[in-house]
């Protein structure tokens, strides 16, 4: 993950509770297909959705109200 990822989540950690998995796709093929040029990528496994990058900290807000 880069470090303005980084940034914006760890600011939102204070806000609202959630678990984060950091997942290397370049170890997977199917995840360097799907993902490719898009990552950093958060998926919210409640519902599925997911933001792509590039994101901001509003991005990210709706995603984990959602």
């Amino acid at each position: 993950m880069c470090e303005q990822a980084g940034l914006i989540l760890d600011e939102l950690h204070d806000r609202f509770i959630f678990e984060m998995e950091i997942v290397d796709i370049a170890t997977e093929e199917d995840l360097v297909q799907k993902y490719g040029l898009s990552i950093p990528v958060l998926l919210n496994i409640e519902n599925n959705e997911v933001l792509y990058w590039p994101f901001d900290r509003d991005g990210v807000v709706n995603l984990l109200d959602d």
